[in-house]
């Protein structure tokens, strides 16, 4: 008997599909716009330059790692971060300089957000520590209820333009703590010279990409933020334990400041 030429398909191979059905499979098949094709390139491209990163900054972790990624995408076609990304975002979080909470949610951010760190004029200032409010009342030049409390009757701060160089002397002059009291100013009116403390909502806060050489200056911006806290947290500490002698200095040295019209006039 000859061999046969054909063979026959075992039994449960699952039959041909109809046309019908080819065509139903088909339609539920979403394409790409352009616009869409070329943001999921641009998020894949991101999504490398974070891996590289992490790579870079955390390389045992991430040889350890075996987190997917795979970059989720949800019905609408918004992009979210992989939990290998999300990996390499909390330890920035830890290491390198503060992320936001809401970075950690699924929709993805085109920069790095940048979440000020310092002085929000905006929050209610009751639930401000009051080394912090004290500085800020002090800047507002306005007659205020806040000092009634930590001053003597006759003590209250100065309008006027003050001299900035001559309170720094004053301080200097005082010593100790003292010579840290002009921090305290430098904080609430966002001058500290560090990005992350000096940026403010109203102010419009800058993004930055996720580059080697944007992500060395946040880290270099947040240590400077962390010195700065450190020199200035002690004399925070010590005005929360002794309110009315540090406030009273504070708005003495303050008033000394005056510039030399100002009080003549």
């Amino acid at each position: 008997m000859k061999a046969a030429l054909v063979q026959t398909p075992p039994s449960d191979a699952s039959p041909p599909l109809s046309a019908t059905n080819v065509l139903s499979q088909l339609k539920r098949i979403r394409f790409l716009s352009a616009g869409e094709a070329l943001q999921r390139l641009n998020t894949l491209s991101e999504t490398s330059r974070i891996l590289w990163l992490y790579r870079k900054y955390f390389p045992r972790e991430y040889a350890r790692s075996t987190a997917s990624a795979l970059v989720p995408v949800t019905l609408d076609g918004d992009c979210g971060y992989s939990e290998r990304e999300k990996e390499f975002l909390e330890l920035v979080d830890k290491r390198l300089f503060p992320m936001p909470d809401l970075f950690f949610d699924e929709t993805r951010f085109e920069m790095i957000p940048i979440y000020p760190q310092g002085v929000d004029w905006d929050e209610d200032l009751e639930y401000l520590r009051l080394s912090l409010r004290a500085g800020m009342e002090l800047l507002q030049e306005e007659e205020s209820p806040f000092w009634e409390q930590w001053l003597p009757a006759n003590l209250r701060p100065k309008p006027g333009e003050h001299d900035w160089k001559n309170f720094e002397k004053a301080c200097r002059r005082v010593g100790g703590f003292a010579t840290r009291l002009p921090l305290l100013i430098d904080l609430v009116s966002h001058n500290t010279g560090t990005l992350w403390l000096d940026a403010y909502w109203e102010s419009g806060v800058e993004g930055f990409a996720w580059s080697e050489e944007d992500v060395q200056l946040l880290a270099k911006e947040w240590r400077a933020a962390q010195r700065f806290m450190n020199k200035l947290d002690p004399l925070l500490d010590r005005i929360e334990k002794h309110p009315r002698y540090w406030l009273t200095r504070l708005v003495k040295l303050w008033n000394a400041s005056i510039k030399a019209e100002e009080r003549k006039n």
